[in-house]
């Protein structure tokens, strides 16, 4: 992300001695007394740059559906309470597909329809937190509206920025432009070229190089959740799992990125769509307000930022 390449001088960005401790602590309330201690260490330093912190799991776990963001959110505004929030979100349906995706480079290798409880022809609440030995998602229930509307009612709309992965796309330079107001900045550096050509796996890669997607799984029982049990040269699998990410991520994909849009499948995307449309929709006009350069800025750089990124592929 941009906030790597910001000035150092400036700008503190993610330092591990107060990023370790919200990384714990906003996944687990009993290291929230180390995460105190660790900014009260922050704040009595003579840093006088301003702190930037980017960790997506402060929106809540991604694959609880961020249930837990209004916890998270108690703790961010205790902690900082002069805090800028930066949200980046992404349409549901490409958000979900590129969960997906993502979890294919470490996870175990499942359909799609597995990942997002997608069976029978609608999705479901998923009945454990991993079926098949995998993570999963419900696919209806994301809350990214609700995680913008609590933090612009604890810090004040004109503390929180929402910008959306498509208008990054699209009308890029307006985004970055917006950013760089929040920041202080007359322009955001540049991203380094490889950073900015960072893609997920190909759906072709998916289909040739995980055999696991190929075959149909019915819905999960209660004898199909947890963890699947050790399996002999468990240590050979994780190698040669690591093999293949490298072979595909710099090798195949480099060479072959041939892609197609796994939702279409059971119709999929078109109800992920219909359900979010509304949100959607509000999620939108909220992104619109604030790229527009009559939004309040406020002009004088703080000594902290917040800035929180939804994991995009």
């Amino acid at each position: 992300m941009v906030f790597r390449q910001l000035d150092p001088a400036r700008f503190n960005v993610n330092p591990d001695e107060v990023l370790v401790p919200i990384q714990k602590a906003t996944r687990s309330a009993a290291s929230s007394a180390a995460v105190r201690e660790a900014v009260a260490t922050w704040r009595a330093s003579d840093d006088q740059r301003t702190l930037v912190i980017s960790e997506p799991h402060i929106s809540g776990d991604m694959y609880s559906s961020h249930q837990d963001y209004r916890q998270n959110l108690a703790l961010v505004r205790e902690l900082f309470p002069e805090a800028r929030i930066v949200f980046f979100v992404r349409k549901q349906s490409d958000w979900l597909q590129s969960a997906y995706r993502q979890h294919l480079v470490r996870g175990r290798a499942v359909p799609i329809e597995v990942f997002l409880n997608f069976y029978d022809g609608e999705f479901r609440p998923r009945i454990d937190r991993r079926v098949y030995g995998s993570r999963n998602i419900e696919a209806l229930t994301l809350r990214f509206l609700d995680i913008y509307r609590a933090y612009a009612e604890a810090y004040g709309e004109e503390r929180v920025f929402l910008f959306r992965q498509e208008d990054l796309s699209k009308r890029g330079s307006a985004v970055k432009q917006r950013l760089a107001d929040v920041l202080g900045l007359p322009r955001l550096p540049d991203l380094p070229r490889e950073r900015s050509q960072n893609r997920s796996y190909s759906a072709l890669a998916i289909y040739l190089f995980h055999p696991g997607v190929r075959r149909p799984w019915p819905a999960p029982g209660p004898g199909d959740t947890g963890r699947l049990p050790p399996r002999r040269f468990s240590w050979i699998r994780r190698k040669l799992r690591r093999a293949r990410r490298t072979f595909i991520q710099y090798g195949f994909d480099r060479l072959i990125y041939k892609d197609w849009d796994l939702l279409v499948k059971g119709g999929m995307r078109e109800r992920i769509d219909a359900h979010y449309a509304k949100e959607e929709e509000e999620i939108r006009a909220i992104a619109e307000r604030c790229l527009r350069p009559e939004l309040v800025v406020l002009s004088e750089p703080r000594r902290l930022e917040d800035a929180n990124e939804l994991p995009a592929a």
